[in-house]
């Protein structure tokens, strides 16, 4: 790993070493690892949040941070690597509503509108490409009739998810 890793700084220089970064981090143990750490802070934030403890803010804010600036980022770098548009403009929209929530929860300004359109792009451009890509996979050994079906399944879940927060936005502003 760590040939691959100096090869990788003689080959490819980066602004401020973010592709070594988003390489190192893209290797799935470690980004498990800070994903799992990410939601850990963010669930210990809304703990502090709801009983209204201090030093709430700010475990919300680095947990949110961590999240949606390191842990999404590097998966929309591995699905790009894997030519998966889809996925990865759909990480950036929900990555985008994660951070609207986090401004909402901090009463930044800027938080109706980031959860107002990024929800929104979720809803009415992704999901439906989402699922026509689904439906016209080939089935396969690779793709089976089962994969497909739980894809779809899934899909619902996001959408009923999505769905119900679109219903709760304020759209008259």
């Amino acid at each position: 790993m760590i040939k691959k890793l100096n090869l990788l700084r003689k080959t490819r220089r980066g602004l401020f070493g973010v592709d070594i970064i988003l390489y190192v981090c893209s290797m799935t143990n470690i980004n498990s690892k800070i994903g799992i750490g990410a939601s850990i802070i963010i669930t210990l934030g809304c703990l502090l949040k709801t009983f209204q403890l201090q030093g709430a803010g700010i475990t919300l804010l680095f947990g949110g941070l961590l999240f949606c600036l390191v842990f999404i980022p590097t998966l929309i770098y591995s699905e790009i690597k894997n030519k998966k548009l889809l996925s990865s403009v759909g990480y950036l929209f929900a990555s985008t509503s994660i951070i609207g929530v986090i401004f909402k929860l901090m009463h930044w300004p800027g938080a109706n509108f980031l959860m107002r359109w990024s929800v929104t792009i979720i809803l009415f451009i992704i999901m439906p490409i989402y699922f026509i890509s689904t439906y016209n996979n080939i089935i396969n050994e690779k793709n089976t009739e089962q994969d497909r079906l739980i894809k779809i399944f899934i899909g619902i879940f996001i959408v009923a998810f999505f769905g119900m927060w679109y219903a709760m936005i304020d759209l008259s502003r």
